[in-house]
């Protein structure tokens, strides 16, 4: 038994000794044959980092490193096959070669086929919504400091305007149209990473990997009640896999504007003021001859304020550094920022510091994803109608010195018989320096933190739990300086206004998200299916608080107990919270990729609304064809490659107002006396005993507020030709919105007013229809070497308001006055039959010109004068009983406003044209809009106070013609604000951007040590062509009431920068 076990152990042991040599001989001859191969993958000009190449049939490969070299060692007869997302896989048969260099051809027919979608990814092909996309190399092109001015043009039914150009303010941006009444709460849910914000998150371009936006319903029910206004999911920069890599962006530059202030002389003005003065002899004539006389010295002066308070060539900066890599199973993403710009104008400056860190881990089922933000925003704000101000100031005022705290020789000593004028001249002077002089300083300090972690316990089914943290605290600071005066003698004029003052607000915000589903995706031999079930969590939480004192001490000590007048102390305060339960379902499926289908449904209950009205159900259903699939298709399909049929209907809902709508708000603060014993009502003395502090209501609730609803249906069409070398995408949409939100103007009968003179109703409904065009082609210039893009987008958008369900016809827009012209008329209107917030202004028929003409006028207008506006009694009253106004009322009032238009236009387009040849790159963005109207608020405050170029046009005894108003200081109905005289044609074309990079030779890059290296030159809002005489015709921002209303807001600038950006 013992010799049969010991002969097979030796014959396993033979076995084995035989199996080790064949196996280290085939190692052998196999090493042999093998040799290594090397070489550089690029593809459109540039190095591949992370392109795979693999031994084909087996699992051996590698990937190449930031430059795109590889190495790798094969046999002869074998083949190596090169990929890299967005171009054609090359395969290679290794014969004796050793060195391989491969130039990729980007794949046009698979390019940019993932999108992002609610939750989810999609393949474009099945997408069935009205979904844009901007990648990250579209963006960076427009170096700008906001997402809104990178997307305009760029994405058909996104209308962006940039409506100030104050350092660090955001574009506005409108997706198909308004989506509310309510000023400021018609802008697009922003979801970054999963995690939604309900304003611009403030992201640095550098930051941002892909940007797409949901434009209809049926894509963006899935987030209910926060989508009425459209969704734009960021995704933001990850690492990948393979070498660390830098990239760095620097560039500096300059701003400018081109002065559209239409000013008078000191000759001119006097000119108008003399001949004012001689047609009306109402008007004090000493009026002018105290400004000419009494203080003949400030006749040698010719004051303009843009001198004095437009900042030449202010400078702006950008820089930014990303820091990305990882091996398999963990990559990372590092990104800061610096943003600076000084502002045009006096007192105006904006920084931004940010920080973004995004970690992915990845182990067998588990993958956990971190993204961590940290941003810093210094804001100095400028004074508000700053250039109203410029326009007020008289052309022989005093020279005002900013650097400054005081004016000597301001007025005439003691004693001079002209002494009231000099004495009023000089506060007039200080009041205004104080006011040019008021800082309003902003620091913002925002933190957000993100974590998802994913569980795959089978290959169809993903189980995902995400959480997302805010928190905010800003911190305001407004302090208004003294200004002091001297006379001749050195005295100092007293001003009972010249009153140091400041301000402290601090202003926290946090929100936390909870959001957990579950994804499963089957295939049924061409049944494709993706379930998704989930729920969502928001909760935040906002506390403001602000306090006020006056008289500073020491005017070099600006904290806040360095002020001692406590008589005036001021102070208030206010917090919310807010919370948002949601619950999702969606199915998506498609038959073999060619028929497809996606429904919807999310229920929704938002503590906006009282328990009978809180939730709501926002379900959408979407279909789609790929025609081109098709069998039929077969004979078109090298000519148009690509045909899909898009229709979708989907709801969503608007809970976006102020809060606490629906309960009754008490305040605290006011006294109440009970019993008689204190016949005195002395407050201050608590042995009365009958002085008691109480609340009291400050406003009317409405409890029976229900959801603000968006219905919308959809239809597209996807075309590609020449393998998607020209695409074209086209959407017709209409959408109802229904129980629009607003906030009414409390009648005075209610005992209501000032901040809390508003109540919350479902007012009526709206209607958006609309068309969108999306063309773009892509030329290779595979033997010149010279490429180029074109990309052109075409929106056309109807508004009307279909109902209003209050008593009253017409609704004043509450905000919508131009500028500070004349009487402060309300202009903008929400009326049946009209777009939201139309002009219904006051027409006019030239200026009264003869004695015979005002005897005529004034049966309608009694106090009108000669040289004034002729209004026009327009057709309201039926005379003849047959239904149709056919004569006047005999007076001029609102009866008399006719619709003129409105701010928003019908239509708008962009172009974007780029090239590249032999390292050189061009890029060049137009964007217009078209069929607005803008009420020039400028010139309206201007004529009222007597100072624009026109009135030396006017009309006068001398020049009887003009149908320019005569100036009579300002008082006359000329110069109401609902004239429209002042309405002029918004349509405007603007070279939005254009570039001129040069990037080196691969030879130099290599000596440098740089994988990239590009320098360029670049230049924003260089021209605009326009009839528009203000100072730009992007007016209004994303609020109905001002929306086409020029107010006198910060001015949109030129800039040039010079840049360089680096990679290794």
């Amino acid at each position: 038994m013992n010799i049969k076990i010991l002969e097979r152990k030796l014959f396993l042991k033979k076995q084995i000794k035989v199996y080790l040599i064949t196996f280290l001989l085939s190692l052998s001859v196999n090493a042999l044959h093998a040799q290594e191969i090397k070489g550089v993958v690029t593809g459109s000009g540039l190095p591949l980092a992370g392109a795979s190449i693999i031994v084909k049939g087996t699992n051996k490969g590698v990937v190449t490193d930031f430059d795109g070299n590889y190495s790798i060692n094969i046999a002869a007869g074998q083949t190596l096959v090169f990929s890299y997302i967005g171009f054609i896989n090359e395969e290679i048969l290794i014969k004796d070669q050793t060195i391989i260099n491969v130039v990729m051809e980007e794949d046009l027919s698979t390019l940019d086929e993932v999108v992002i979608v609610g939750y989810g990814t999609q393949l474009k092909k099945e997408v069935t919504g009205a979904v844009g996309q901007v990648k990250a190399e579209e963006l960076e092109k427009v170096t700008t400091s906001d997402i809104g001015t990178a997307l305009q043009g760029q994405i058909a039914g996104v209308n962006v305007s940039s409506s100030s150009g104050a350092p660090g303010e955001e574009a506005n941006i409108l997706i198909r149209g308004f989506s509310s009444l309510i000023d400021g709460q018609n802008g697009p849910l922003y979801v970054v990473d999963g995690i939604p914000f309900d304003s611009d998150p403030g992201l640095s371009i550098s930051e941002i990997e892909s940007i797409d936006v949901l434009k209809d319903a049926a894509s963006a029910s899935i987030y209910g009640t926060r989508a009425a206004g459209g969704v734009i999911l960021i995704t933001t920069k990850k690492g990948k896999v393979g070498q660390m890599s830098i990239r760095v962006n620097s560039e500096y530059g300059f701003q400018d504007i081109n002065p559209t202030f239409d000013l008078m002389t000191k000759e001119q003005y006097t000119y108008v003021q003399l001949t004012s003065t001689s047609i009306n002899q109402v008007k004090t004539k000493g009026n002018v001859d105290g400004d000419i006389h009494r203080n003949p010295n400030n006749f040698t002066n010719n004051s303009t304020l843009d001198d004095l308070l437009l900042n030449d060539m202010a400078p702006i900066q950008n820089h930014s550094i990303n820091i990305s890599g990882g091996k398999e199973g963990l990559t990372y993403s590092f990104n800061g920022n610096y943003f600076g710009q000084e502002g045009i104008f006096y007192n105006s400056d904006f920084k931004r510091y940010n920080i973004r860190s995004n970690v992915e881990f990845k182990k067998d089922k588990w993958k956990v994803i971190t993204g961590l933000n940290l941003r810093r925003d210094e804001k100095l704000v400028p004074l508000s109608g700053l250039t109203n101000r410029i326009y007020r100031l008289r052309p022989f005022t005093t020279q005002i010195d900013l650097d400054t705290n005081s004016l000597e020789n301001a007025a005439a000593p003691i004693g001079n018989p002209n002494q009231d004028y000099f004495l009023n001249d000089a506060r007039r002077i200080a009041s205004q320096a104080r006011s040019f002089k008021t800082t309003d300083e902003r620091f913002i300090n925002t933190h957000t933190g993100n974590i998802q972690i994913e569980f795959d316990p089978i290959k169809e089914l993903k189980f995902t739990a995400r959480f997302g943290a805010t928190y905010s605290d800003q911190k305001q600071e407004r302090q208004v300086p003294r200004f002091d005066v001297f006379d001749t003698d050195g005295n100092l004029i007293s001003d009972p206004d010249n009153i140091t003052s400041i301000r402290l607000t601090d202003i926290t915000y946090s929100k936390i998200t909870s959001e957990q589903f579950v994804n499963y995706k089957k295939q049924l031999g061409k049944h494709n299916f993706n379930l998704l079930l989930g729920t969502s969590f928001e909760k935040s939480e906002n506390e403001r608080y602000r306090v006020e004192k006056r008289s500073n001490i020491n005017p070099a000590i600006t904290v806040l107990d360095n002020f001692s007048d406590i008589g005036t102390v001021e102070s208030g305060g206010q917090d919310y919270t807010r919370t948002l339960i949601g619950n999702i379902a969606r199915i998506q499926y498609n038959f073999d990729g060619k028929y497809l289908l996606s429904a919807s449904g999310r229920y929704d209950g938002s503590s906006q609304f009282s328990k009978d009205n809180r939730w709501g159900f926002f379900p959408s259903v979407s279909v789609g064809w790929n025609i081109s699939d098709e069998p039929f298709w077969k004979p078109l399909k090298k000519t148009v490659n690509s045909v899909k049929m898009r229709m979708g209907y989907g709801t969503t809902g608007n809970d976006r107002f102020s809060a606490y709508s629906n309960q009754t708000v008490v305040q605290v603060g006011s006294d109440y006396v009970f019993g008689s014993d204190n016949a005195s009502g002395d407050i201050n003395n608590p042995a009365s005993g009958n002085i008691v502090l109480g609340t009291t209501q400050v406003d009317y609730a409405n409890a029976d507020l229900k959801w603000e609803t968006n219905v919308e249906t959809n239809l597209g069409f996807d075309l590609g030709f020449f393998k998607n070398k020209l695409t074209f995408t086209t959407d017709v949409y209409k959408n109802e919105k229904e129980d629009l939100l607003y906030q009414v103007i409390n009648p005075p009968s209610t005992g209501v007013s000032g901040n809390n003179g508003t109540t919350i109703f479902n007012v009526g409904n709206m209607q958006n229809t609309g068309v969108e065009y999306g063309l773009k082609y892509k030329h290779k210039g595979r033997e010149s070497g010279f490429d180029w893009n074109v990309a052109a987008t075409y929106t056309s958008n109807s508004n009307v308001v279909t109902k209003t369900s209050l008593n009253n016809p017409i609704i004043y827009l509450d905000g919508s006055y131009v500028s500070d012209a004349g009487t402060q008329e309300l202009v903008s209107v929400i009326t049946e039959g009209y777009e939201a917030a139309a002009f219904f202004l006051r027409e006019t028929d030239g200026v009264i010109k003869t004695q015979e003409e005002l005897e005529e006028y004034k049966t309608i207008d009694p106090g009108a004068q000669i040289g004034e506006f002729r209004y026009i009694d327009q057709l309201t009253v039926d005379t003849d009983g047959d239904g149709v106004a056919d004569a006047g009322d005999g007076t001029i009032d609102d009866d008399d406003r006719v619709y003129s238009g409105s701010g928003t236009p019908d239509w708008e387009a962009g172009l974007n044209i780029s090239a590249n040849y032999k390292g050189f790159d061009f890029t060049m963005q137009w964007y217009g809009a078209f069929g607005a109207e803008i009420m020039n608020g400028g010139k309206a405050y201007a004529y009222q106070v007597g100072t624009h170029r026109d009135l030396f046009y006017a009309w006068t005894e001398q020049n009887p013609t003009s149908d320019i108003p005569w100036y009579d200081g300002g008082q006359s109905s000329s110069y109401r604000g609902a004239s429209g005289y002042f309405l002029e044609d918004g349509d405007f074309i603007r070279l939005r951007n254009v570039s001129l990079g040069y990037n080196l030779p691969k030879k130099v890059l290599n000596n440098l040590g740089f994988s990239k290296c590009r320098f360029y030159i670049q230049g924003q809002n260089l021209l605009t062509i326009t009839d528009y005489t203000g100072f730009d015709p992007e007016v209004g921002g994303n609020g109905l009431s001002t929306r086409g209303i020029d107010q006198g807001r910060y001015p949109l600038t030129s800039q040039y920068r010079l840049g360089v950006q680096l990679q290794f």
